[in-house]
């Protein structure tokens, strides 16, 4: 059976039904509805973790695995995304190779309600996920050069795949920055994540996160970039909070958004 084919039609059939202008749960929910009725074999929301080095650095969970094994048909699983937009971007693909990285699986497709039913496959990225746990040692390099090593290291393992996930103020990817940690710890390196308060009056109006602190008080934060004017925003924003909360020394650390960029580690 083509499973993607199928799909596609049980997908044009709730478009043709609902027509436009539903949250993207409603068509889930109503395609999973037209799967069973056409008997074609899904399981929803599948979770999965994200390891690094043998360490959990975050979590997702797919909106569909097709033809999944408990069902004993032949072929292989293949991961379902499903999006309500117009035009799939890159980052639509990434999150789905995310998925099928995470999940073992060597099949994906992103799946879109839009105007007309978009169905898009999705390639699965040259990268395997070593579950294997890495032991920590004791390190005396200097923090400075050990969080270019681990961010390189970091982005080399991921790659561009998993900074699909951005979040508010331009911060990059969670499972970077626990990914950094996991190399800070197994080098023996202690820190914590920070919120420090913002106060008018001795009232809190608002709040900054740091990703690191050390307890020397150096910092450091994790962000994903685009361009050099968006790491330069950055960077002039970190110097802003080190001054205001009286901070020794701060690290920027920027992934990019493209594999061909660097990473850059910048000392602030």
């Amino acid at each position: 059976m083509d499973y993607l084919k199928e799909v596609k039609e049980a997908a044009e059939e709730v478009l043709k039904v609902l027509g436009e202008g539903y949250e993207e749960k409603v068509y889930e929910e109503a395609l999973a509805h037209e799967l069973r009725i056409r008997k074609i074999p899904y399981e929803r929301q599948r979770n999965f973790e994200i390891i690094y080095k043998g360490y959990k650095v975050g979590e997702g969970r797919a909106d569909l695995i097709l033809n999944p094994l408990w069902c004993n048909k032949s072929g292989e699983e293949i991961v379902l995304e499903l999006k309500k937009v117009k035009k799939i971007s890159d980052a639509h693909r990434r999150q789905a190779q995310v998925y099928m990285v995470s999940l073992n699986i060597n099949k994906g497709a992103i799946l879109s309600f839009g105007d007309e039913i978009i169905l898009e496959e999705v390639e699965r990225p040259k990268r395997n996920i070593n579950s294997s746990v890495t032991q920590a040692k004791k390190s005396n390099e200097p923090i400075s050069s050990l969080l270019k090593r681990a961010a390189n290291e970091v982005f080399e393992y991921f790659g561009v795949e998993f900074l699909y996930r951005e979040t508010k103020e331009g911060k990059g990817s969670d499972i970077f920055s626990n990914a950094i940690g996991v190399e800070l710890r197994l080098n023996g390196i202690e820190y914590s994540k920070a919120t420090f308060p913002i106060c008018y009056k001795n009232h809190i109006v608002s709040e900054f996160t740091f990703d690191f602190v050390f307890p020397n008080k150096e910092i450091a934060n994790v962000y994903s970039y685009k361009n050099e004017k968006e790491k330069n925003e950055y960077s002039e924003e970190l110097k802003f909070y080190l001054n205001l909360f009286n901070l020794k020394k701060g690290y920027l650390i920027c992934f990019p958004s493209k594999e061909e960029d660097e990473v850059l580690v910048e000392e602030i």
